[in-house]
C-alpha cells in the first residue's frame, strides 16, 4: 500500500502566520497543471513494488480548492490511469470556506473526492481578521451546513489555538461550536510564529508576543479533555478523530508507508530513500521543464530517529519489541534514558508500547530530542 500527495501551491493571499511554500500568482495555474500532469506520468514507476496499491490521494497546499472541478478531475483520472488505485481509496482535498458552494461540493463528490479538510482555523471573526484569513465566521457556518447537506461523511476541520490576542475562554468557544456538527476529524495546531512571516516581523518589532508556555499547556489539556468528552480520540499530538476516521494518508507517514509527493517542495519516501522536489515554482512551470528531485538514503540511525519521533507523537506510541528487533544497537543506547523518563512518569510502558503519559505528551518533542541518536 502507498499514498500520493499533490501539492497545489497557490493562495489568493498569504495568511499572517504561514511559511509554507506557496504563491499568490494564480495566473500560473494552467502551466502548473500541465507540468504536474507530466510529473504524474514521469514518476509512475516510483514505487519499489510493481503494482503498488494506492490507498490514499491527498491534495494539499496552498489552496487546492483554487483548482476548478475540471482541473481536479483531470488529475484524478490521470492518477487512476497510471497507478493502481484502490477501489476504496481515501481521496482528500484541503479547502477554504470562501471557495466553496453547493455546485463545487456536488462536483467534488462526483469526481471521487470522499474526504474534506476545511481550513476553518477559528469561528471568531476577530481571530480570522488578525490571522489574515480571507473568510469570515458566517462563511464557515454556511459551508459546514452545505457540506453535510451534500452528503459528505468524512469531514474534518483545522483550528489554531494559542492566539496572543485571544483568551482561553474565547478560543474554547470553537470547541462548543464543533459539537453542533457531525465532524469526524479535528486538527488543532498551536500558533507558531515563524521568521519571515508577517507575525514573525511583528514579533521582532515586539508588537506580537507568543503566549506563555503554562498557558499553552492549559489550553492543550482543555482541548484534549473537551474533545474526549465529545467522543474524539486524541490519536496524534495535534489530531483528533471519531472512531475509525483517522486520516489514513497522514497515518501512513507516521507508519513508514511509502508515499509519492508531486509538485515543487513535495517530499516522497519509497521505503529506502527520502526524496524532495526543489521548492521553485518558476522553475517548475517553465516550458519544457522536467521535474527533478534530490534524495538521500536513510541510514539505520536515521530510520531509528524517525521511528522514535513519529511514533511517540501518536497515542499508540512505539512498540518496544519492534524497536529492539529492528534497531537493537540504537535502542540499547537510549534504553536507560527511556527508563528515566518512565520513572519520572513522562513516559509509560503499557501493552508492549512505550507512549507518553498525560504529564509527558505536552512536552513530548523535548523528550524525543533527548532520545535522538546524534
Amino acid at each position: 500500500m502507498a499514498g500520493i500527495y499533490l501539492h497545489v501551491p497557490f493562495c489568493k493571499s498569504r495568511c499572517h502566520y504561514c511559511d509554507f511554500f506557496k504563491s499568490t500568482k494564480l495566473e500560473y495555474r494552467v502551466q502548473y497543471l500541465e507540468n504536474l500532469s507530466s510529473e504524474i506520468v514521469d514518476r509512475k514507476d516510483f514505487f519499489l513494488e510493481k503494482n503498488t496499491k494506492i490507498e490514499t490521494i491527498y491534495f494539499g497546499g496552498g489552496t487546492p480548492s483554487l483548482f476548478s472541478l475540471d482541473q481536479l478531475f483531470h488529475l484524478i483520472k490521470l492518477l487512476y490511469s497510471r497507478y493502481s488505485v484502490s477501489d476504496n481509496a481515501e481521496i482528500t482535498i484541503e479547502v477554504n470556506p470562501d471557495d466553496l458552494n453547493r455546485e463545487y461540493l456536488e462536483g467534488l463528490k462526483t469526481i471521487g473526492v470522499n474526504r474534506l479538510s476545511i481550513g476553518i482555523q477559528s469561528f471568531r471573526d476577530e481571530d480570522l481578521k488578525m490571522m489574515g484569513r480571507r473568510h469570515n465566521a458566517r462563511q464557515s457556518f454556511q459551508v459546514l451546513e452545505q457540506v453535510f447537506d451534500e452528503g459528505f461523511q468524512n469531514v474534518g476541520i483545522d483550528l489554531i489555538y494559542g492566539l496572543p490576542w485571544s483568551t482561553a475562554e474565547d478560543w474554547l468557544e470553537n470547541i462548543e461550536i464543533v459539537k453542533d456538527y457531525p465532524l469526524k476529524h479535528i486538527s488543532a495546531y498551536h500558533l507558531t510564529i515563524e521568521p519571515g512571516t508577517k507575525f514573525g516581523k511583528e514579533k521582532l518589532a515586539k508588537k506580537l508576543l507568543e503566549i506563555e508556555e503554562s498557558e499553552s499547556e492549559k489550553l492543550f489539556w482543555q482541548i484534549h479533555d473537551r474533545f474526549k468528552q465529545l467522543g474524539f480520540e486524541h490519536y496524534e499530538i495535534s489530531n483528533f478523530c471519531k472512531d475509525g476516521f483517522y486520516s489514513r494518508h497522514n497515518t501512513s507517514y507516521w507508519n513508514e508507508i511509502p508515499y509519492l509527493g508531486l509538485g515543487p517542495g513535495a517530499h516522497s519516501f519509497d521505503g529506502d530513500k527520502r526524496y524532495w522536489n526543489k521548492p521553485d515554482l518558476h522553475q517548475y512551470i517553465s516550458k519544457g521543464y522536467q521535474p527533478g528531485y534530490s534524495y538521500e538514503i536513510l541510514s539505520a540511525q536515521d530510520r531509528f530517529n524517525e521511528k522514535l519521533m513519529l511514533g511517540l507523537r501518536t497515542g499508540r506510541g512505539i512498540c518496544k519489541e519492534e524497536m529492539k528487533v529492528r534497531f537493537n544497537e540504537y535502542f540499547k543506547d537510549v534504553e536507560k534514558q527511556v527508563n528515566m523518563w518512565i520513572n519520572r512518569e513522562f513516559l509509560k510502558f503499557e501493552n508492549g508500547h512505550i507512549r507518553a503519559t498525560r504529564k509527558g505528551w505536552f512536552v513530548i518533542d523535548g523528550i524525543i530530542e533527548d532520545l535522538f541518536i546524534v
